[in-house]
């Protein structure tokens, strides 16, 4: 196979699995929360599975940041999907918060509707590898254009299930539909399975030894590596007080607004995400990944602060979409900007990472976010959250604004 089809079909099929996997988690992270209430669990045990599925994430990604290309990124992928497969079917067997939790822990159960797991950061070092550049971030928000737009799909559909329970005269999820739900995404992880085994041995990385794929990298590498982690888990620990599920969960509860309409809603914030990636990319063509990144998270978190004293849903909802205008703009910026400051062979070790770290700081504040919920429905989560985020943009511009980026790689 030539280099130029290689790399066509090496993306494709990242491109393909994470459609797969993203409309998957659209789906699960609205329909859990609403099945879950209906079925009397306390919003603080939904934060706390929340927290498992997203701790369980980090460690995984975290302890074997080291090891990604000793292991090889086919094999970690392929693995995960295994796993993703093999548990899911566990949510039908008890309705125990324990059982529950084994499988948030060991499967990939997304509680944000985005990411989870080892998936995206090997996905990023792959991409990283074949694209370098002003084409990199161009592939990176093309990447995040085809996958919250998968997540709005897998909102949608989550939105025509309420629908057809409506017009069923259905009241809630009953035990068949939620079998029927559990399969389906259990399928989802065996598709995503097949196409990662068709990845060729050019995903992985090139010209390292075994003894190579071991070591660490340099000092000056770990603490760059280290920094944005810590920077990354501020922003997720903040981002973790109003993660989807939980979002579904207050407007369902202080609004009333139903399964169908709730679908639409994250349908919106998604599609307006998905289009917010190419539009960051053109902005970061004018004014540089790093200014991009900040100066469109700030406002959006000034709005998400407001959120909670809108007079409405209407408003309310209304500001959330806007939010979503400008809020993951950062997104494919961020992937860019982190992997152009290390060097190629370090790049599998910078994604686990910096995903690790970013899903570790998302997993313990759900069972805060739930707690504080539990006292009341006011918006202390939408403040905090907010402010945290604030403090995480004026914090990685003023550390990292003079840090050179590498573009000299050819394509």
């Amino acid at each position: 196979m030539s280099g130029s089809r290689r790399i066509k079909r090496e993306p494709a099929l990242l491109l393909l699995a994470r459609t797969i996997r993203e409309v998957a988690f659209g789906f699960i992270s609205i329909v859990l929360p609403v099945y879950w209430h209906e079925k009397g669990y306390a919003i603080f045990e939904i934060g706390m599975l929340f927290s498992i599925a997203l701790l369980g994430s980090s460690v995984v990604s975290m302890s074997l940041g080291r090891f990604v290309d000793r292991i090889g990124r086919k094999r970690i992928l392929v693995l995960s999907s295994v796993l993703w497969t093999l548990t899911t079917p566990l949510l039908l067997v008890s309705k125990n918060v324990a059982v529950i939790g084994l499988v948030m822990l060991l499967g990939s159960i997304s509680p944000t509707g985005k990411e989870i797991g080892l998936y995206l950061g090997i996905e990023q070092a792959i991409l990283s590898r074949l694209f370098a550049g002003q084409r990199r971030t161009n592939t990176y928000a093309w990447f995040n254009l085809v996958g919250y737009s998968a997540t709005a799909a897998g909102a949608l559909l989550a939105s025509a299930v309420g629908l057809a329970n409506s017009l069923g005269n259905v009241p809630d999820i009953g035990s068949a539909l939620f079998r029927a739900i559990i399969v389906a995404y259990s399928i989802a992880g065996a598709i995503q399975l097949l196409l990662y085994g068709l990845l060729t041995p050019s995903v992985e990385e090139q010209g390292r030894s075994p003894k190579d794929a071991y070591r660490l990298p340099e000092k000056s590498t770990r603490k760059l590596v280290y920094g944005l982690s810590a920077l990354f888990a501020l922003d997720s620990f903040a981002g973790g007080l109003i993660v989807q599920g939980i979002l579904v969960y207050w407007f369902r509860v202080r609004y009333h607004i139903d399964l169908t309409q709730l679908g639409l809603i994250f349908f919106g914030t998604n599609i307006l995400s998905a289009l917010s990636s190419i539009v960051a990319a053109r902005i970061a063509q004018r004014i540089g990944l790093l200014n991009t990144m900040v100066f469109s998270h700030l406002p959006s978190n000034v709005m998400l602060m407001l959120i909670p004293v809108m007079p409405g849903a209407g408003p309310a909802v209304a500001l959330l979409l806007l939010r979503h205008l400008l809020s993951q703009m950062d997104v494919p910026t961020r992937q860019a900007y982190s992997m152009a400051m290390v060097d190629t062979p370090d790049r599998g070790y910078l994604g686990a990472w910096t995903n690790g770290a970013r899903t570790l700081g998302t997993a313990a504040t759900p069972i805060l976010s739930g707690a504080l919920l539990t006292v009341s429905l006011s918006g202390i989560p939408f403040l905090l959250a907010g402010g945290l985020k604030i403090v995480y943009d004026l914090w990685l511009w003023a550390t990292f604004r003079k840090v050179p980026l590498d573009f000299s790689e050819k394509t």
